[in-house]
């Protein structure tokens, strides 16, 4: 449980990690928390240019002799890493509610996960040894791989740490070097989890520089070192993230906003648990998720079931510090967000549609003061509405009806985005024939998102929802060259 004489602590300190010594700075950023914008959680390290080139020189230098080992030999080492991430969870569970605002049981959860995610990864490291045979006429072909050489990675505040660990431990696990640019607002939990995992490591391959985009951005995405860029955030910082890449043509692995649709057939289950695991999906970190649902289309003849029973589950939720025990749903994570979510519910009830708040507020005085919107219920809402159209990244849902099962697919698809998108049907093979019409990068049927996804599997976006891909065997290869080695030989190869 948590421990409420965390307020009571002083400011917690963060440098930077390079070459494997902690560095501090001349300059810090404040981190505030966003349920008591008042409080200083803690500061961190305000980075420079030249601290993201000390970071990159020394990934450069360590890169060599963790590239020429093989991946089981670099699996072997990320393990004892990843082993200290489940040292002090409730303590570093604490800090992060207080940093992102999360509640604390979702908080611990994602640290928890992240160690147990990752060994999914480690496990294909002897799949990955193994050279590819291709035929070849004339003597022999082999196909392998190499690493990039410099990594940058690049994570937001939502999920740093998952989001950040997913990407690191495949760059390592390929041989690359990694830097790492934490969340600006939300880097103490990732700065500390790092630390942690680095201890493991060879110095200088895993380094750590925080500080705020405009300052360190262009130099980490331009660097002549770095080789590949993997990036989770916005459409448009990953546009410029793109146009800085393009000066050294460096590989890039993208996953940016999701808009995603939850289609409800005709014969969708809306049971107790359909309506929880909707639910989770929808609300988890008070929509501020990439793959949570952000778009409802129920058939027109379950849309009243549907209302009555979700809206009575929303109800229920409790919103308030994330260090209380009773709440459920957390502040958005920044002033600008809130601000932006009431624009667009506002636009919504400026162009017809029916807005209902619901839920508890667990303390009226820390609501107000804090960064706190109830779950929002927008019916009668069309389609060009904002909340429909846009990523609204917070917990307000719009619910639209429909008929025909062309004309939501239809609905569904016109968007920019294609993160992911979910059916519901009793019908495996109706939800199959509507997921495969679906443009998203991945398709859940009866459940979504976190609750789902498949960590053996691909992950990733189309569209303006990102490209190339993370998890599973493919989003270790995002980080990796082939390379094709063909020897003409006097006798063919026959294998």
């Amino acid at each position: 449980m948590p421990n409420q004489s965390v307020r009571n602590r002083e400011p917690i300190v963060a440098n930077l990690l390079i070459g494997g010594k902690e560095v501090a700075g001349s300059e810090r950023l404040e981190v505030r928390n966003p349920a008591r914008p008042s409080e200083v959680v803690g500061t961190v390290v305000r980075g420079t240019p030249d601290h993201v080139n000390a970071a990159v020189a020394a990934a450069r230098t360590a890169q060599p002799a963790w590239g020429a080992l093989s991946f089981k030999q670099r699996a072997h080492a990320l393990e004892a890493g990843l082993k200290k991430l489940e040292d002090d969870v409730d303590v570093r569970a604490e800090v992060f509610v207080r940093e992102n605002g999360k509640p604390f049981s979702q908080a611990r959860a994602e640290l928890i996960s992240v160690p147990k995610r990752q060994r999914v990864a480690l496990a294909f490291a002897d799949e990955l040894d193994a050279d590819q045979q291709v035929q070849c006429e004339t003597g022999r072909t082999i196909v392998t791989s190499r690493p990039y050489g410099v990594v940058v990675s690049i994570v937001p505040w939502n999920s740093p740490d998952i989001l950040a660990f997913t990407q690191v431990v495949a760059a390592l696990l390929a041989g690359n070097g990694v830097v790492l640019k934490p969340p600006e607002s939300c880097p103490l939990t990732l700065t500390d989890s790092v630390r942690r995992f680095a201890g493991s490591l060879p110095p200088g391959i895993i380094n750590v520089v925080t500080g705020l985009p405009g300052e360190i951005g262009d130099t980490l995405t331009t660097h002549a070192d770095v080789g590949k860029i993997g990036f989770t955030g916005s459409i448009p910082a990953a546009r410029h993230i793109m146009s800085n890449a393009a000066q050294t043509i460096k590989g890039l692995t993208l996953e940016l906003g999701g808009n995603d649709p939850a289609i409800l057939l005709k014969d969708a289950v809306l049971d107790q648990a359909a309506i929880a695991r909707m639910m989770t999906a929808t609300f988890m970190m008070s929509g501020q998720i990439c793959m949570a649902i952000k778009r409802y289309y129920v058939h027109g003849s379950r849309k009243d079931e549907f209302l009555d029973k979700f809206s009575a589950a929303i109800d229920g939720l409790v919103v308030g510090d994330g260090l209380l025990p009773h709440v459920t749903l957390g502040p958005l994570h920044s002033k600008a967000g809130l601000v932006r979510a009431r624009e667009l519910v506002h636009d919504a009830a400026a162009r017809g549609a029916r807005v209902s708040e619901l839920g508890t507020i667990a303390d009226a005085e820390v609501f107000d003061d804090g960064y706190f919107m109830r779950p929002t219920l927008v019916t009668d809402v069309t389609d060009d509405a904002r909340l429909v159209a846009e990523e609204q990244f917070c917990p307000a849902i719009p619910v639209s009806a429909f008929d025909d099962v062309d004309e939501v697919i239809s609905r569904s698809n016109a968007t920019c985005f294609g993160l992911g998108g979910s059916v519901w049907s009793r019908s495996a093979g109706d939800a199959m024939d509507v997921a495969r019409r679906m443009e998203t990068g991945q398709v859940w049927i009866n459940s979504h998102g976190i609750l789902a996804i498949n960590h053996r599997a691909p992950y990733g976006g189309v569209k303006q929802s990102g490209m190339g891909r993370k998890s599973g065997l493919q989003g270790i290869r995002e980080y990796l060259h082939s390379q094709t080695i063909t020897s003409l030989e006097h006798e063919p190869y026959t294998g």
